[in-house]
């Protein structure tokens, strides 16, 4: 979309702002909007949200595909969802839906031909950091549990549910244009962690369905993995490119040479934990990617 530089007095310019944008966001005359600056872009931006609803009809054929529905159309940043043909054997799988998985949102109408679930209580656009951080903790107690071997299954899948949950948050946050010069980088981001965060889940998993006892091997690496997630987290937090330098550097143990030995000579299940393991160590290192760019962008800020 292209508009023409209109010469005001006194040296000055304006453009016409597009008419569908401002009637989305409710904007009339004397509102303010807010401009950033990029090197070479003004990013215009406003705090005053338009309304943003959402009708779908479930039916045979994408009921089995409900929690991805809800989620997508959650992250995409609507605030009232109506969900036509809601049978009754539905609504507890989309009140469960809602209550693990789409922060701030409850059911607010129910009929027998429709249900609504809208946003009542999210958190304000200024907590993506503090949300993000929550994620962080989570994986980090997570790795608490794997490293002292106690593998309470439920607690880990409660883990994963609000891991996922604030990573759907998150992204809903980007989707409604809070981190627009980043968005592409911290999406990326957060699909790394959330790919943390669910291998750890599909490890505990097997190991609580197969009743394996972890060997010396995987408690070895269980405990390097935590080292090797406080280096990403620190790449992240503080911007520190070294740690993404010492990630690289670790690889060549965690995820081949000394690794692929343990995998090669352990047996049976043993082999699919330490096979398990190594892949976290993969997203991980997969991870720091986006923080190149991130932190790259911030170097040209200061």
């Amino acid at each position: 979309m292209e508009r023409k530089l209109i010469k005001q007095g006194g040296g000055g310019y304006t453009i016409y702002l597009p008419k569908k944008w401002v009637e989305k966001k409710n904007l009339k005359q004397g509102d303010f909007v807010k401009i950033s600056e990029t090197d070479n872009e003004l990013i215009i931006g406003s705090d005053i949200k338009g309304e943003k609803d959402l009708t779908i009809d479930i039916t045979k054929e994408n009921e089995k595909n409900l929690k991805n529905i809800l989620t997508h159309a959650y992250r995409k940043g609507f605030n009232k969802i109506k969900i036509n043909s809601a049978k009754d054997y539905l609504i507890n799988e989309i009140k469960k839906i809602t209550n693990e998985l789409l922060l701030g949102f409850e059911i607010t109408e129910k009929t027998d031909e429709y249900c609504i679930i809208e946003n009542i209580s999210e958190p304000h656009e200024d907590k993506y950091e503090v949300i993000l951080k929550k994620v962080f903790l989570i994986i980090k107690e997570n790795q608490e549990l794997m490293k002292d071997l106690k593998i309470n299954f439920e607690e880990i899948s409660e883990m994963k549910n609000n891991s996922d949950k604030f990573i759907l948050f998150c992204r809903r946050l980007l989707i409604k244009e809070k981190y627009q010069k980043n968005i592409i980088l911290e999406w990326e981001f957060l699909t790394f962690l959330m790919h943390i965060s669910h291998a750890y889940y599909y490890l505990c998993k097997y190991a609580y369905e197969n009743k394996v006892v972890f060997n010396s091997e995987a408690i070895k690496y269980l405990k390097a993995l935590q080292n090797y997630y406080i280096l990403l987290e620190d790449a992240y937090e503080n911007k520190n490119i070294n740690s993404i330098h010492k990630i690289n550097e670790l690889r060549l143990n965690y995820h081949f040479g000394p690794i692929q030995k343990s995998i090669e000579k352990s047996k049976g299940k043993n082999s699919v934990i330490l096979s398990y393991i190594r892949e976290i160590f993969r997203w991980i290192q997969l991870g720091t990617s986006p923080i190149y760019g991130i932190i790259f962008d911030k170097s040209n800020e200061d």
